[in-house]
């Protein structure tokens, strides 16, 4: 696959784990059916599938190897992974949730475009 395939599935996976985010929280904040939460669920575990195999795809294409961002993109990851057990488990916390998981993504592209590490 060309880097551009990987990059453009990337960006997919990432969209459907923020969708999936996003429908949780609301859920969270104003009840939802059980329909909603399986659909939730099923499309975040989709998308982080394609982050993590779209990513590492990458990082054979590029050489790239396993520097300090990489592991901490990977750290990332993991918390956006359990968020939504988070979410279903502490709804109270809904709003922290709806702001902390932007400034997730944030950090997470701006490791991958600068590479500061």
């Amino acid at each position: 696959m060309s880097i551009l395939t990987y990059k453009v599935l990337h960006v997919v996976g990432i969209s459907l784990v923020l969708v999936a985010l996003g429908g949780g929280i609301q859920r969270a904040l104003d009840g939802g059916s059980d329909r909603s939460r399986k659909l939730a669920g099923i499309t975040h575990g989709v998308g982080l599938l394609i982050i993590l195999v779209t990513g590492f795809g990458q990082l054979a294409k590029l050489g790239y190897g396993f520097p300090i961002w990489i592991w901490l993109k990977l750290s990332i990851w993991i918390v956006v992974a359990g968020l939504l057990v988070l979410i279903r488990r502490m709804p109270r916390h809904a709003t922290l949730f709806w702001f902390a998981v932007p400034v997730l993504v944030g950090i997470a592209a701006y490791l991958a475009l600068a590479r500061p590490f």
